[in-house]
């Protein structure tokens, strides 16, 4: 099978230069490379990061936090879009149903 690869142009003179030293085809060595690393053993799976939760101190230390408090779950990523989308949909889903209260 043919496959294309973009191969940084040093790179790729370093590899010529040597496989011409050896006198093996570069075709040659791309598949010595791939056949040794699919021998080689695998790298342990890294686990997961353990899930970050908001604390109390979390709550202290951030005060706008506290106003958003209702609309944060146990476990939630400390990531500034997640929070915000979190309380986006929370606050949406608040309007929601103060609208369909008044309507009633």
């Amino acid at each position: 099978m043919k496959a294309t690869l973009e191969i940084p142009d040093d790179l790729y003179r370093r590899v010529k230069a040597r496989s011409a030293l050896e006198g093996r085809p570069i075709r040659l060595v791309a598949v010595q490379l791939f056949q040794a690393w699919l021998e080689a053993p695998a790298p342990p799976q890294q686990a997961a990061p353990p899930e970050e939760t908001l604390t109390e101190a979390d709550f202290e230390r951030f005060p706008w936090l506290k106003t958003s408090r209702k609309y944060l779950k146990p476990g939630m990523s400390h990531d500034m879009d997640d929070i915000k989308e979190a309380i986006a949909r929370g606050s949406a889903a608040e309007y929601a149903e103060k609208l369909a209260a008044n309507r009633s």
